[in-house]
């Protein structure tokens, strides 16, 4: 059975018009009621009713798309899984991120000066939380991870490159008071509605910067977020302010301001590349030379 016609006679079932399902998949209307007809021959049944002024399913179509359609979505699902495998596959370096404001900045200007070295090179980027980005490692699903130290720092067959350090601060929205602050005392947050991040995507110092937090501010309020990124949408909405390090974050934006976060025992934080053990491709040593020199 043609997968096509399949994927042609769903798109007609939603929109009973044939001249919108010829317009939605780029066709001419004669090729797609050649497809239906073709299709109606080969399971024996009308699929559709048809008059001048109206098109709708019959029993038996009503029945196939309530069934095709969920096969179809698993095999569209199965094919940009597989494709995924082989990219990562074939690619000369896979590389695992977590899409702060920082990487988006920095990655083009690392790839481009990485394929000034390989221009035949395939580099394959994937995100992923940081809680996945050691286990993809280990797993040898990515060759190089852009994490924090902490996150990695007990795992003695990983190395560990440093790139850039900084500390946590508060992204604050510029209508926020506390935006015209040079740093922000924790004690200052007391009232104020704070933005983390899940559980889940959290760094070791960030889960720990965030328990401060919520001991020290009970009567604060609390937003939850599954992304940097999204943390940096809701500071933008004047929803409240996020806590995060200053490498994840940018300085020159106009809506938000990157504000050190002042608490008892604060340290440095680094950010940079994990790697396997040993460190012998030769194709990874120049990627790794040349992320030192883009991020410093």
């Amino acid at each position: 059975m043609n997968m096509d016609h399949l994927k042609l006679f769903t798109n007609l079932a939603e929109t009973l018009n044939f001249s919108q399902t010829a317009k939605n998949l780029h066709l001419t209307q004669p090729a797609v009621t050649q497809a239906i007809n073709s299709l109606e021959q080969e399971v024996g049944f009308k699929l559709f009713k048809r008059t001048k002024r109206q098109v709708s399913l019959t029993k038996g179509g009503h029945v196939l798309y309530t069934n095709v359609q969920p096969l179809l979505i698993k095999f569209t699902t199965a094919v940009e899984t597989a494709r995924v495998a082989q990219e990562r596959d074939v690619a000369t370096l896979s590389i695992g991120y977590t899409e702060t404001y920082y990487e988006l900045q920095q990655f083009p200007k690392l790839i481009k000066e990485f394929n000034k070295l390989h221009p035949a090179s395939h580099v394959y980027l994937e995100n992923f939380d940081h809680n996945l980005l050691r286990q993809h490692l280990l797993n040898q699903e990515c060759d190089v991870t852009f994490p924090m130290q902490d996150s990695i720092q007990d795992d003695q067959n990983i190395a560990f490159i440093p790139l850039i350090t900084g500390r946590f601060a508060c992204i604050v929205p510029t209508s926020n008071p506390l935006a015209n602050h040079t740093t922000i005392d924790i004690t200052e947050l007391a009232d104020q509605t704070l933005i983390f991040l899940n559980a889940n995507q959290c760094p070791p110092r960030q889960f720990a910067i965030q328990q401060l937090l919520q001991k020290a501010c009970p009567n604060a309020n609390y937003l939850y977020s599954d992304s940097i990124m999204l943390d940096h949408t809701l500071v933008k909405g004047g929803l409240g302010i996020a806590i995060m390090v200053t490498a994840a974050s940018r300085a020159d934006a106009p809506d938000f301001r990157v504000i050190p976060l002042d608490y008892p025992g604060w340290r440095p934080y680094t950010y940079g590349m994990a790697v396997l053990k040993p460190i012998d491709d030769p194709v990874l040593k120049q990627f790794i030379a040349c992320a030192q020199r883009i991020f410093h």
